[in-house]
């Protein structure tokens, strides 16, 4: 019977030395998982194709490793969607992912009078720097950004673009921002907005709302704007801080609810992003 026990311990032991792998972590198809919960690399794949343009292995593992991290960036804001108290509405998951980065950014507290007391306090340092007049395009998905920069390309009118593609608030108006000045830029679009002259549109941008396109329509030396003609912009560089301060707070959050680990051996190029590798988050 000593023999017996012996053997059945050391073929459990042996059973179980696949790192520690358990569930659908033995699956060469999953890449990684978010909690329990597996991705597949079919997704991935897919994933990488539509933002890098090229499949995943040919592109490079600096680039394909970023955009898996966004990948799970994306799920982990989709369980805190899904966990969310009191309940986020919405028909569409990139709604329901607003309306929750909307909700824990307050931004239905930036009213007017925020706007005017925020303009009035800038106002005081100085007559105020140079500032451009800027129009947006906001895009559900990479995809639709892509498709809307194509026709620009091509001649389309940007307000035709921007009415039947565009879901910024004013998309019916060409998506008009008013006047900025560079401090006004949230970091991710500072560089690509300033040096831009009239006429001129930057590249397809991701942010938390979506994917944007943005033109310089004007530009003025310092101090020649009003409170209205910069509300807007104003209104768009607040709305942006706080968005990218409750996007991370949310993701921390997340994090630590779900922790996520990547199965590098499942993964066809070398892994060099952010997350831990298994099983290091799963001891």
């Amino acid at each position: 019977m000593a023999v017996l026990v012996a053997a059945m311990a050391a073929l459990l032991a042996a059973g179980g030395c696949d790192k520690g792998k358990s569930g659908s972590a033995q699956r060469g198809t999953v890449v990684a998982l978010i909690g329990n919960r597996p991705v597949e690399w079919a997704e991935v794949a897919a994933y990488i194709r539509q933002a890098a343009g090229d499949d995943a292995k040919r592109v490079s593992p600096r680039v394909a490793s970023s955009l898996l991290d966004q990948l799970l960036e994306e799920k982990l804001i989709e369980r805190a969607v899904e966990e969310a108290v009191p309940k986020v509405d919405g028909p569409t998951v990139a709604d329901r992912r607003r309306e929750l980065i909307g909700r824990r950014a307050r931004l239905s507290e930036i009213d007017k009078a925020l706007l005017r007391k925020e303009w009035g306090a800038r106002r005081a340092k100085g007559p105020g720097p140079p500032v451009v007049r800027v129009s947006q395009l906001i895009f559900r998905t990479r995809g639709q950004a892509e498709d809307g920069r194509q026709r620009l390309d091509r001649g389309e009118p940007w307000v035709e673009v921007s009415r039947s593609l565009s879901v910024a608030p004013n998309a019916a108006t060409s998506g008009s921002l008013g006047f900025l000045a560079e401090a006004d830029l949230p970091p991710k679009f500072q560089k690509a907005i300033w040096g831009l002259r009239p006429g001129a549109m930057t590249p397809v941008i991701p942010a938390p709302h979506g994917f944007h396109i943005f033109r310089v329509e004007e530009r003025r030396e310092a101090g020649q704007g009003t409170f209205e003609e910069e509300a807007p912009a104003l209104r768009l560089a607040l709305a942006e801080e706080r968005s990218s301060a409750a996007v991370e707070t949310i993701l921390a959050e997340a994090k630590q609810a779900h922790p996520v680990s990547v199965l590098e051996e499942h993964v066809p190029f070398t892994y060099i992003g952010a997350f831990p590798k298994f099983p290091e988050n799963r001891r």
